[in-house]
Protein backbone atom coordinates (compact mmCIF):
# COMPACT_ATOMS: atom_id res chain seq x y z
CA UNK A 1 0.00 0.00 0.00
CA UNK A 2 1.04 3.19 -1.27
CA UNK A 3 2.36 5.56 2.10
CA UNK A 4 0.43 8.35 2.39
CA UNK A 5 1.74 11.74 1.64
CA UNK A 6 2.61 14.22 4.63
CA UNK A 7 2.52 17.74 5.45
CA UNK A 8 6.59 17.51 5.88
CA UNK A 9 6.61 15.66 2.29
CA UNK A 10 4.91 18.66 0.73
CA UNK A 11 7.25 21.02 2.08
CA UNK A 12 9.83 19.05 1.47
CA UNK A 13 8.79 18.79 -2.31
CA UNK A 14 8.31 22.49 -2.62
CA UNK A 15 11.54 23.92 -0.58
CA UNK A 16 9.24 25.26 2.41
CA UNK A 17 8.94 24.83 6.12
CA UNK A 18 5.93 22.69 7.06
CA UNK A 19 4.54 25.72 9.02
CA UNK A 20 4.51 27.35 5.77
CA UNK A 21 2.85 25.27 3.94
CA UNK A 22 0.27 25.01 6.75
CA UNK A 23 0.12 28.72 5.95
CA UNK A 24 -0.45 28.78 2.18
CA UNK A 25 -3.15 25.92 2.35
CA UNK A 26 -4.82 28.38 4.83
CA UNK A 27 -4.43 31.15 1.76
CA UNK A 28 -2.67 33.42 4.53
CA UNK A 29 -1.76 37.27 3.03
CA UNK A 30 1.23 36.95 4.25
CA UNK A 31 2.53 33.85 1.83
CA UNK A 32 3.44 34.90 -1.73
CA UNK A 33 1.56 33.92 -4.81
CA UNK A 34 4.49 32.22 -5.90
CA UNK A 35 5.02 30.01 -2.93
CA UNK A 36 1.43 29.56 -2.54
CA UNK A 37 1.43 27.81 -6.19
CA UNK A 38 4.45 25.87 -5.51
CA UNK A 39 2.39 24.27 -2.59
CA UNK A 40 -0.38 23.49 -4.17
CA UNK A 41 1.80 21.66 -7.32
CA UNK A 42 3.35 19.69 -4.60
CA UNK A 43 0.16 18.77 -3.04
CA UNK A 44 -1.11 17.70 -6.52
CA UNK A 45 1.75 15.82 -7.36
CA UNK A 46 1.89 13.86 -3.96
CA UNK A 47 -1.91 13.28 -3.14
CA UNK A 48 -1.74 15.41 -0.28
CA UNK A 49 -4.91 16.15 1.17
CA UNK A 50 -5.08 18.71 4.14
CA UNK A 51 -6.62 16.85 7.21
CA UNK A 52 -9.02 19.68 8.54
CA UNK A 53 -9.71 18.31 12.28
CA UNK A 54 -5.62 18.42 12.75
CA UNK A 55 -6.09 21.68 11.21
CA UNK A 56 -8.60 22.83 13.92
CA UNK A 57 -6.60 21.40 16.60
CA UNK A 58 -3.80 24.08 15.42
CA UNK A 59 -6.45 26.47 15.91
CA UNK A 60 -7.77 26.47 12.07
CA UNK A 61 -11.27 27.01 11.21
CA UNK A 62 -12.93 24.02 9.69
CA UNK A 63 -15.76 25.64 7.98
CA UNK A 64 -17.69 23.00 8.75
CA UNK A 65 -21.15 23.22 10.68
CA UNK A 66 -22.93 20.14 12.66
CA UNK A 67 -26.89 19.85 11.91
CA UNK A 68 -28.57 17.16 14.02
CA UNK A 69 -32.56 16.47 12.98
CA UNK A 70 -35.53 14.51 14.91
CA UNK A 71 -36.69 12.74 11.45
CA UNK A 72 -35.18 14.12 8.20
CA UNK A 73 -37.90 11.90 6.70
CA UNK A 74 -40.40 14.49 7.45
CA UNK A 75 -40.60 17.01 4.42
CA UNK A 76 -40.55 20.09 7.03
CA UNK A 77 -37.01 18.87 8.85
CA UNK A 78 -36.05 18.51 5.23
CA UNK A 79 -36.71 21.79 3.73
CA UNK A 80 -35.03 22.76 6.85
CA UNK A 81 -31.99 21.24 5.95
CA UNK A 82 -31.85 22.55 2.88
CA UNK A 83 -32.45 25.82 3.44
CA UNK A 84 -29.47 25.68 6.27
CA UNK A 85 -26.92 24.39 3.53
CA UNK A 86 -27.94 27.17 0.94
CA UNK A 87 -27.80 29.64 3.60
CA UNK A 88 -24.24 28.16 4.74
CA UNK A 89 -22.57 27.26 1.11
CA UNK A 90 -23.32 31.19 1.03
CA UNK A 91 -20.79 31.72 4.13
CA UNK A 92 -18.20 29.76 2.84
CA UNK A 93 -19.68 26.55 5.48
CA UNK A 94 -20.52 23.09 4.45
CA UNK A 95 -23.14 20.94 6.75
CA UNK A 96 -22.49 17.76 8.13
CA UNK A 97 -26.49 16.17 8.71
CA UNK A 98 -26.81 13.62 11.50
CA UNK A 99 -30.42 12.31 11.74
CA UNK A 100 -31.73 11.57 15.39
CA UNK A 101 -34.64 8.78 14.57
CA UNK A 102 -35.80 10.77 17.90
CA UNK A 103 -33.86 8.87 19.70
CA UNK A 104 -32.00 10.39 22.81
CA UNK A 105 -28.72 8.35 22.78
CA UNK A 106 -28.45 9.10 18.69
CA UNK A 107 -28.49 12.61 19.61
CA UNK A 108 -26.05 12.67 21.78
CA UNK A 109 -23.35 10.87 20.02
CA UNK A 110 -24.63 13.18 17.09
CA UNK A 111 -23.40 16.24 19.14
CA UNK A 112 -20.32 14.07 20.85
CA UNK A 113 -19.48 12.70 17.20
CA UNK A 114 -19.41 16.46 15.67
CA UNK A 115 -17.41 17.65 18.35
CA UNK A 116 -14.58 15.39 17.50
CA UNK A 117 -14.52 15.96 14.44
CA UNK A 118 -14.14 19.56 15.32
CA UNK A 119 -17.11 21.13 13.28
CA UNK A 120 -16.88 25.16 13.92
CA UNK A 121 -20.93 25.29 15.39
CA UNK A 122 -23.88 22.89 15.25
CA UNK A 123 -27.21 23.43 15.29
CA UNK A 124 -29.29 20.57 16.70
CA UNK A 125 -33.60 20.34 16.49
CA UNK A 126 -33.88 18.68 20.05
CA UNK A 127 -36.01 15.75 20.22
CA UNK A 128 -37.49 16.44 23.64
CA UNK A 129 -36.51 19.58 26.49
CA UNK A 130 -35.13 16.71 28.40
CA UNK A 131 -32.12 15.54 25.88
CA UNK A 132 -31.90 19.05 25.68
CA UNK A 133 -30.98 19.45 28.90
CA UNK A 134 -27.77 16.39 28.99
CA UNK A 135 -26.58 18.52 26.16
CA UNK A 136 -23.88 20.94 28.12
CA UNK A 137 -21.65 17.98 28.71
CA UNK A 138 -21.27 16.87 25.35
CA UNK A 139 -20.93 21.21 23.85
CA UNK A 140 -18.33 22.20 26.34
CA UNK A 141 -17.64 25.25 23.99
CA UNK A 142 -18.71 24.26 20.90
CA UNK A 143 -20.97 27.46 19.60
CA UNK A 144 -24.69 26.23 19.26
CA UNK A 145 -27.73 27.45 18.39
CA UNK A 146 -31.16 25.61 18.94
CA UNK A 147 -34.27 25.28 16.50
CA UNK A 148 -37.68 24.57 17.30
CA UNK A 149 -39.33 24.59 20.32
CA UNK A 150 -37.81 21.98 22.95
CA UNK A 151 -35.19 23.94 24.79
CA UNK A 152 -34.48 25.79 27.96
CA UNK A 153 -34.55 30.00 28.11
CA UNK A 154 -30.18 29.69 28.68
CA UNK A 155 -29.81 28.84 25.74
CA UNK A 156 -29.84 30.89 21.71
CA UNK A 157 -32.38 29.60 19.58
CA UNK A 158 -34.62 30.37 16.96
CA UNK A 159 -38.50 29.42 16.49
CA UNK A 160 -42.15 30.18 15.41
CA UNK A 161 -44.54 31.26 17.73
CA UNK A 162 -46.24 27.64 18.14
CA UNK A 163 -49.45 28.92 20.40
CA UNK A 164 -49.92 31.92 18.55
CA UNK A 165 -50.11 30.25 15.39
CA UNK A 166 -52.56 27.59 16.83
CA UNK A 167 -54.51 30.13 18.25
CA UNK A 168 -54.67 31.72 14.38
CA UNK A 169 -55.89 28.75 12.88
CA UNK A 170 -58.57 27.96 14.77
CA UNK A 171 -60.04 31.57 15.25
CA UNK A 172 -60.20 30.98 11.14
CA UNK A 173 -61.88 27.54 12.20
CA UNK A 174 -64.63 29.58 14.08
CA UNK A 175 -65.36 32.09 11.66
CA UNK A 176 -66.00 30.00 9.16
CA UNK A 177 -69.02 28.58 11.29
CA UNK A 178 -67.31 25.44 12.69
CA UNK A 179 -67.90 24.61 16.20
CA UNK A 180 -67.06 21.07 17.09
CA UNK A 181 -63.13 21.18 16.14
CA UNK A 182 -61.33 18.32 17.12
CA UNK A 183 -57.00 19.11 17.65
CA UNK A 184 -55.53 15.72 16.12
CA UNK A 185 -52.04 14.29 16.50
CA UNK A 186 -48.88 15.46 18.74
CA UNK A 187 -47.79 13.54 21.20
CA UNK A 188 -48.78 14.07 24.84
CA UNK A 189 -45.08 14.59 25.88
CA UNK A 190 -44.79 17.00 23.00
CA UNK A 191 -43.45 20.65 23.81
CA UNK A 192 -44.69 21.82 20.52
CA UNK A 193 -47.87 20.11 20.91
CA UNK A 194 -48.10 21.47 24.20
CA UNK A 195 -48.11 25.03 22.72
CA UNK A 196 -50.16 24.77 19.80
CA UNK A 197 -53.25 22.96 22.32
CA UNK A 198 -52.75 26.33 24.68
CA UNK A 199 -53.40 28.45 21.06
CA UNK A 200 -56.28 25.86 20.09
CA UNK A 201 -57.98 26.29 23.89
CA UNK A 202 -57.92 29.99 23.98
CA UNK A 203 -59.20 30.66 20.83
CA UNK A 204 -62.34 28.63 21.28
CA UNK A 205 -62.53 29.62 25.37
CA UNK A 206 -62.72 33.10 23.64
CA UNK A 207 -66.14 32.05 21.71
CA UNK A 208 -67.33 29.92 24.30
CA UNK A 209 -66.51 26.32 22.89
CA UNK A 210 -64.90 23.65 24.50
CA UNK A 211 -62.82 21.58 21.83
CA UNK A 212 -61.95 17.89 21.79
CA UNK A 213 -58.06 16.69 21.67
CA UNK A 214 -56.70 13.18 20.35
CA UNK A 215 -53.22 13.05 20.77
CA UNK A 216 -50.75 10.26 20.24
CA UNK A 217 -49.60 7.92 23.26
CA UNK A 218 -46.38 8.72 24.18
CA UNK A 219 -44.79 5.40 23.04
CA UNK A 220 -45.82 5.50 19.66
CA UNK A 221 -43.06 4.86 17.08
CA UNK A 222 -44.76 4.66 13.69
CA UNK A 223 -47.21 8.14 14.45
CA UNK A 224 -48.04 8.57 10.06
CA UNK A 225 -49.58 4.70 10.67
CA UNK A 226 -51.36 6.26 14.17
CA UNK A 227 -52.76 9.30 12.46
CA UNK A 228 -54.33 7.21 9.71
CA UNK A 229 -55.69 4.22 12.14
CA UNK A 230 -56.97 7.40 14.59
CA UNK A 231 -58.02 9.27 11.36
CA UNK A 232 -60.23 5.81 10.23
CA UNK A 233 -61.79 5.57 13.60
CA UNK A 234 -63.16 9.17 13.80
CA UNK A 235 -64.48 9.73 10.42
CA UNK A 236 -66.56 6.67 11.01
CA UNK A 237 -68.93 9.11 12.94
CA UNK A 238 -70.76 11.50 13.89
CA UNK A 239 -68.18 13.57 12.16
CA UNK A 240 -66.74 16.96 13.91
CA UNK A 241 -67.28 19.95 12.23
CA UNK A 242 -63.30 20.64 11.60
CA UNK A 243 -60.01 18.89 11.57
CA UNK A 244 -57.11 20.56 13.47
CA UNK A 245 -53.79 18.26 12.53
CA UNK A 246 -50.96 18.88 14.40
CA UNK A 247 -48.95 18.48 11.30
CA UNK A 248 -49.01 18.67 7.94
CA UNK A 249 -47.73 14.59 7.50
CA UNK A 250 -51.41 14.41 9.93
CA UNK A 251 -53.00 16.46 7.90
CA UNK A 252 -52.23 14.29 4.82
CA UNK A 253 -52.87 11.18 6.66
CA UNK A 254 -56.30 12.32 7.64
CA UNK A 255 -56.72 13.06 3.80
CA UNK A 256 -55.89 9.20 2.89
CA UNK A 257 -58.12 7.98 5.87
CA UNK A 258 -61.05 10.24 4.66
CA UNK A 259 -60.79 9.64 0.80
CA UNK A 260 -60.96 5.83 1.66
CA UNK A 261 -64.24 6.31 4.19
CA UNK A 262 -65.98 8.01 1.44
CA UNK A 263 -65.54 11.49 3.23
CA UNK A 264 -65.46 14.81 1.44
CA UNK A 265 -62.87 17.42 2.54
CA UNK A 266 -63.95 20.17 2.89
CA UNK A 267 -67.51 19.55 1.98
CA UNK A 268 -68.28 17.24 5.05
CA UNK A 269 -65.13 18.41 7.19
CA UNK A 270 -62.54 20.72 7.20
CA UNK A 271 -59.26 20.19 7.81
CA UNK A 272 -56.28 22.47 8.63
CA UNK A 273 -52.97 21.24 9.30
CA UNK A 274 -49.22 22.73 10.52
CA UNK A 275 -45.78 24.09 9.52
CA UNK A 276 -46.50 23.95 5.26
CA UNK A 277 -44.70 21.34 4.09
CA UNK A 278 -44.02 21.77 0.14
CA UNK A 279 -46.50 18.70 -0.75
CA UNK A 280 -49.07 21.22 1.14
CA UNK A 281 -49.11 23.57 -1.83
CA UNK A 282 -50.17 20.58 -4.89
CA UNK A 283 -52.95 20.78 -6.73
CA UNK A 284 -54.48 17.99 -5.15
CA UNK A 285 -54.09 18.61 -1.97
CA UNK A 286 -54.28 22.23 -1.85
CA UNK A 287 -54.27 22.30 1.89
CA UNK A 288 -54.88 24.95 4.50
CA UNK A 289 -52.21 25.50 6.92
CA UNK A 290 -50.04 27.14 8.79
CA UNK A 291 -46.25 28.37 8.16
CA UNK A 292 -43.97 28.00 10.25
CA UNK A 293 -41.16 30.19 7.50
CA UNK A 294 -38.51 27.40 8.03
CA UNK A 295 -36.74 28.80 5.40
CA UNK A 296 -36.32 32.08 7.36
CA UNK A 297 -35.41 30.42 10.65
CA UNK A 298 -33.25 28.38 8.95
CA UNK A 299 -31.33 31.17 7.55
CA UNK A 300 -31.70 32.94 11.23
CA UNK A 301 -30.14 30.18 12.96
CA UNK A 302 -27.19 29.84 10.39
CA UNK A 303 -26.15 33.80 10.82
CA UNK A 304 -27.03 33.65 14.64
CA UNK A 305 -24.36 30.83 15.05
CA UNK A 306 -22.03 31.94 12.62
CA UNK A 307 -22.49 35.27 14.79
CA UNK A 308 -20.94 32.85 18.04
CA UNK A 309 -18.31 31.41 15.73
CA UNK A 310 -17.01 34.35 15.41
CA UNK A 311 -16.53 35.37 18.98
CA UNK A 312 -20.15 36.66 19.87
CA UNK A 313 -20.87 35.04 23.43
CA UNK A 314 -24.83 36.68 23.77
CA UNK A 315 -27.47 34.40 23.73
CA UNK A 316 -30.36 34.93 21.65
CA UNK A 317 -33.57 34.46 21.44
CA UNK A 318 -35.48 34.67 17.35
CA UNK A 319 -39.38 34.27 17.95
CA UNK A 320 -40.90 34.37 14.06
CA UNK A 321 -44.68 35.10 13.85
CA UNK A 322 -46.68 32.41 12.17
CA UNK A 323 -48.63 32.75 9.00
CA UNK A 324 -51.89 30.94 8.03
CA UNK A 325 -51.82 30.15 4.72
CA UNK A 326 -55.30 29.65 3.22
CA UNK A 327 -56.29 27.30 0.78
CA UNK A 328 -59.07 24.54 -0.34
CA UNK A 329 -59.42 22.38 2.49
CA UNK A 330 -61.60 24.16 5.11
CA UNK A 331 -65.26 25.69 3.83
CA UNK A 332 -68.22 27.40 5.77
CA UNK A 333 -70.34 25.16 7.83
CA UNK A 334 -73.57 25.02 6.21
CA UNK A 335 -77.04 23.46 7.58
CA UNK A 336 -76.03 20.08 5.44
CA UNK A 337 -72.79 19.56 7.25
Amino acid sequence: MKKRATIKDVAALAGVSAATVSRALDDRPEISTETKAKVRDACAQLGYVPNAAARSLAGHATHTIGLVVPDISNPYFSGMATAIEQTAAAHGYRVFLSNSLRKEERELQAIENFSARQVDGILIVPISPQTQKRHRGFLGNLPCVYLGANHDTDCSYVMADNEGGAYDAARYLIRLGHRDIIFLGGRLTSRTREQRIHGFHRALSEAGLEGRELPAPPDVTLMRQWSYEAASELLKGPLPDAIFAFSDMTALKVLEAAEECGIRIPEDVSLLGYDNIAFAALSRIHLTTVSQHKFQQSRIAVERLLEKINGSDELTADLLEPELIIRSTCSKKTSHT
